[in-house]
């Protein structure tokens, strides 16, 4: 009877965690493991469920199933590359390389191996350590998790035809409205590429803003693969002018951002947004693309709200249709002094949108204490210039904050070298806020 009982419970589990039910799944295994607590399939999928939670006990379960699976019959290329890249996708990234090492030491083959060890080296052009005066330590860098390169991220457009609530262009009413010119940002791209040509960077053409609403923005385009460096363009799509010659300018990757087909949350999470509209859209980009043979990687960003969650597969289909990337995520509060001032609010009852994000800023400090060591530095300092429209710098892509002097001016791309920049933001007081609140971009080291 136990081991009928058994087999009905892994069986139940299995089909729980394709259905991406992971509690449910979780209970299962657990049930199954008191009944035989040496079954390595049910130690594995219980380790993998643990690890994708970023509960690191599930790395013990894991190699527990590798010595009790005396029949090989868990495929430990398969396995070990699951490990990896759940590990990654969590930012653990020192545990993936340990993972790394693990398949390296037993000489485990499998083809993403080569690509998954570069995402865990650190890149030639950074040093590993570094003193930041503003938090008075010596802080450990990584490779980092957005990008595998440098990244400039220039907002060619000061403003948005949204207003979405999670977006400073929403909920910043002192935010500046402007285009970057033709000139100005060919300007700035000369510098880019002169001042170090090593580092071969990423050039995102957004930050806040939609970049569509630029005339010159497939001029930009060209102007980039002229200089041998790849584009990254992030749309709302609910603009259909531009669509055609961007594409015949061909990026190198498109990202369209949506969080529900349902107008009426679409049209709350992307206030004064049409998703109607945005859905005609996917179709003309498809079609230009297609037209213009366009190389361009483009994706569907879904933002992931506790009510837009059950259309993960809806969105998926969607992006199929047309040959497009599917990328989930969590929607966050930007930018970091919006979701700094709830934090500093804990009385005030959540916003109705609020309530809907899976990780409200209030929490986040307390979710990740017991996964961040405090030593990891920020790589929206260490790996990503962001420059507004007017030519000036802002401390990073994650404020609306600006680098400025002594007296208070404003610091421009043009006029400081990359090393001043990078020490001005160092500097910076309000960096050692949000690290302090565990709202900056880091890996989790324990």
């Amino acid at each position: 009877m136990a081991a009928h009982n058994l087999t009905q419970l892994l069986s139940e589990a299995a089909d729980r965690y394709r259905q991406n039910l992971t509690e449910k799944a979780e209970e299962l295994y657990i049930a199954a493991l008191r009944i035989n607590p040496k079954q390595a399939d049910a130690l594995f999928n219980l380790g993998t469920l643990l690890l994708r939670k970023s509960d690191l006990k599930g790395d013990q379960f894991v190699k527990d199933s590798f010595d009790l699976d005396l029949n090989n019959d868990i495929d430990r290329n398969k396995a070990v590359e699951l490990v990896i890249q759940i590990h990654l996708s969590n930012s653990h990234k020192k545990q993936a390389q340990a993972w790394i090492s693990y398949a390296e030491l037993h000489k485990l083959d499998f083809p993403a191996l080569y690509s998954l060890k570069k995402k865990v080296e650190l890149p030639e052009y950074l040093n590993q350590f570094v003193y930041s005066s503003g938090q008075n330590k010596t802080l450990e860098r990584y490779h980092p998790i957005e990008a595998s390169t440098y990244v400039y991220a220039i907002d060619v457009v000061s403003g948005c035809n949204l207003r979405c609530p999670t977006c400073p262009v929403g909920n910043q009413s002192e935010m500046t409205k402007g285009l970057m010119s033709p000139q100005l940002f060919s300007k700035i791209l000369k510098k880019i590429c002169l001042e170090k040509p090593t580092l071969n960077p990423d050039i995102w053409l957004f930050n806040w803003s939609e970049p569509l609403l630029n005339p010159s923005l497939p001029d930009f385009i060209r102007e980039i693969r002229n200089a041998n460096l790849s584009s990254f363009i992030s749309s709302n799509l609910n603009l259909t002018d531009r669509i055609d010659s961007v594409m015949r300018a061909s990026p190198d990757k498109f990202k369209v951002s949506i969080s529900s087909l349902k107008q009426e949350i679409y049209g709350v999470t992307h206030e004064r947004g049409d998703i109607g509209a945005v859905i005609k859209n996917l179709e003309e980009l498809a079609l230009a693309r297609d037209r213009h043979k366009a190389s361009t990687e483009i994706w569907v960003g879904h933002h992931l709200y506790k009510n837009t969650v059950d259309e993960m597969e809806q969105i998926r289909v969607l992006a199929d249709r047309y040959g497009f990337g599917y990328r989930p995520s969590y929607a966050i509060m930007a930018p970091i002094e919006k979701a700094y001032s709830l934090i500093n609010n804990p009385n005030t009852p959540p916003s109705e949108l609020e309530s809907q994000l899976f990780f409200h800023p209030k929490d986040i400090g307390g979710n990740l204490n017991s996964r961040r060591s405090g030593n990891m530095d920020c790589e929206l300092r260490f790996n990503m210039t962001a420059i507004n429209y007017d030519g000036s710098v802002s401390l990073c892509c994650g404020t609306t904050k600006t680098l400025s002097d002594q007296n208070n001016q404003k610091i421009y791309f043009l006029e400081n070298s990359i090393q001043t920049l990078e020490d001005l933001k160092y500097k910076h007081s309000f960096c050692s806020v949000c690290m302090k609140n565990n709202l900056h971009l880091t890996i989790q080291d324990l």
